[in-house]
């Protein structure tokens, strides 16, 4: 396949994820870089699966072929795992009557979505309702799960602020769980109602005693976590869970006008916008351009800019040292700060910004 001039400018990684087959043309360097940018992004193990189908295993160079192994044996282990622990996070929160609601990597994984075999993810998230969030906590507490934040402000700021208890951690497996009641904070410009994502929420596929969120609204989450969440690191992984969650769900135009019509009604419009953008903009997504005419028709498209895309190209692109482009670093800052500007109104944000810096430049005790 022929690539156009702004492609060939493309790191080669989002080249070989936009189409997989031209993996047959790299040459033993390439694909040593292709792997370094990719094992950089955390989707090393999405991107040899999008490349096996178009160029077979044994034609890649040795390096990428071990690569696949050790992503292989990881993906189990860590599909093992997570059901363990989730088994026992769900019957630790039925002493209480509540059904977990899984999120993100999780839900994709306990789903068996394809594309979720290979997501690396460091934590679990669940969403439960607000009024059980104590209960919930208490049981939690009771069974090994200790809060990582030790200090005071961090857990008022959760606390008071944010859509989710301090992040905990099992005092014997190490393992990282979020507790959410809202998928973003409290004081965020855009408010998703939680009631109406936990009364629209059903029974996993993959395991009956918990529950995961309806398709448009598990698209929607991702959504949101992207583009007001401010998690540049694993940008494009996230980015690449809204193109195969679309792949997956979206296929005609009347589960579109479904998905745009639930943004609306949980007040997603804009990171549904900015989804279908960045997707086809980065990705080559089939048919993501039709979320914008979908929109269009309805009268319900928010303004976006051109300077969007050198605020988000900064983290789509990579942080390899091979993507690395003029002005990314700015821009990132600048993603940072926007990040925070949606999460919370100014006054608070600037409070928190200076409270923050001042514990920065606080000498350490001891």
């Amino acid at each position: 396949m022929m690539l156009n001039k702004a492609e060939i400018n493309q790191p080669l990684l989002i080249t070989v994820l936009r189409f997989p087959g031209t993996a047959a043309s790299l040459d033993e360097a390439s694909w040593g870089l292709l792997i370094r940018q990719a094992r950089n992004a955390n989707v090393i193990g999405r991107m040899l699966s999008a490349v096996e189908p178009y160029v077979a295993c044994h034609k890649w160079p040795l390096r990428a072929r071990e690569a696949f192994i050790a992503e292989k044996n990881i993906a189990d282990h860590r599909f093992a795992s997570l059901i363990w622990e989730v088994e026992e996070l769900a019957q630790i929160l039925a002493s209480e009557n509540t059904r977990p609601i899984l999120l993100k990597g999780a839900a994709y994984a306990l789903e068996k979505k394809p594309f979720a075999r290979f997501r690396n993810f460091g934590d679990i998230d669940l969403l439960v309702p607000l009024n059980q969030l104590a209960a919930v906590e208490r049981a939690l507490v009771s069974n090994g799960w200790l809060t990582t934040k030790a200090d005071s402000y961090d857990q008022y700021y959760y606390r008071r602020w944010m859509h989710e208890l301090p992040p905990m951690q099992h005092i014997h497996r190490g393992t990282n769980l979020d507790v959410h009641h809202a998928i973003l904070p409290l004081t965020a410009r855009y408010k998703p109602d939680s009631d109406r994502l936990i009364a629209s929420a059903r029974p996993s596929t993959g395991m009956a005693s918990v529950d995961v969120l309806a398709p448009e609204d598990m698209f929607l989450h991702g959504a949101a976590h992207l583009f007001c969440e401010g998690e540049c690191e694993n940008a494009l992984r996230n980015l690449l869970d809204l193109h195969d969650l679309w792949i997956d769900l979206f296929e005609d135009k009347s589960s579109v006008v479904g998905l745009v019509n639930r943004a609306v009604d949980l007040d997603l419009t804009v990171v549904l916008a900015l989804a279908g953008r960045y997707m086809e903009h980065v990705l080559d997504s089939k048919n993501a351009g039709c979320i914008a005419g979908v929109m269009r028709d309805k009268g319900v498209m928010p303004q976006l800019f051109t300077w969007h895309d050198w605020l988000f190209d900064a983290i789509f692109l990579g942080f390899h040292p091979s993507c690395q482009q003029k002005g990314q670093a700015l821009a990132r800052q600048v993603l940072y700060l926007r990040s925070h500007y949606l999460r919370m109104p100014f006054y608070l944000l600037v409070q928190h910004l200076l409270r923050k810096a001042w514990r920065e430049v606080q000498p350490v005790n001891g």
